[in-house]
């Protein structure tokens, strides 16, 4: 065997193992986010106001996927959070994950199916020129052609969930969009009926006072009849 096959060798392992490296985070699951750490949910712009509810003035719009440190939660589904740059106000509970957005997650599996995919180009020229050296390297290739096929198997799963990365992406915009638009007609009807009580309210106090006045008329001139009638009686 050739003297520099054993260093061909030991830089063949160093990059396996390297690619090993880069494949191993993606067959675990993401976790480990601390608990009062949460991500605006995709493809979604909410407000940041002073206080609990719509009331109260917007203090700052946030985009899809911004980080915000969870400060207190409110029974009402208002949350209490801080920004990155410390800015500090209410949102709506709901619209808050425990995860990034997928599209940021899709973003990263991208970049790594990328440095898989100039690994497995780096193993293939290496497959290419050993075969051409020696026969004695026969077994060498046939480790490295398995490790080459199970790392394109892998680079193939990785393409199918990106994939479908990419359709519930598409997915929970449309969903969040919708919810938005909801929350957004609900509110609306509840500034509506506010009004709607106010007027009513307006009406019987305007009844109310009616009546009032019309008692205090008659208690004034009912007196007066009967003082007036009495009168006539006895001057008859």
């Amino acid at each position: 065997m050739p003297a520099y096959l054993p260093n061909i060798e030991a830089s063949i392992v160093k990059k396996l193992f390297a690619c090993a490296l880069l494949v191993l985070p993606l067959l675990t699951p993401i976790t480990g986010f601390a608990e009062t750490t949460r991500y605006v949910s995709d493809e979604l712009e909410i407000t940041m106001r002073n206080g609990k509810g719509v009331k109260f003035a917007i203090r700052k719009m946030l985009s899809s996927g911004a980080k915000l440190n969870v400060l207190e939660t409110d029974p009402a589904g208002y949350s209490k959070v801080r920004t990155s740059n410390g800015v500090e106000g209410w949102v709506l509970t709901r619209y808050l994950d425990n995860m990034p957005s997928s599209r940021a997650q899709l973003a990263s599996s991208e970049q790594r199916v990328a440095n898989i995919e100039l690994e497995l180009a780096k193993y293939k020229s290496e497959i290419e020129a050993l075969s051409s050296q020696n026969s004695d390297t026969d077994t060498q290739n046939l480790t490295l052609t398995e490790t080459s096929q199970r790392l394109s198997k892998e680079l193939d799963n990785l393409r199918r969930t990106a994939s479908n990365a990419v359709a519930l992406d598409n997915e929970n915009r449309q969903l969040k969009q919708q919810l938005q638009e909801i929350d957004h007609q609900t509110q609306l009807l509840i500034i509506e009926n506010s009004g709607l009580k106010d007027s009513d309210a307006k009406h019987w106090f305007m009844i109310g006072a009616a009546v009032l006045f019309a008692g205090m008329l008659l208690g004034l001139i009912l007196p007066r009849l009967r003082f007036q009638r009495k009168n006539s009686w006895n001057n008859l």
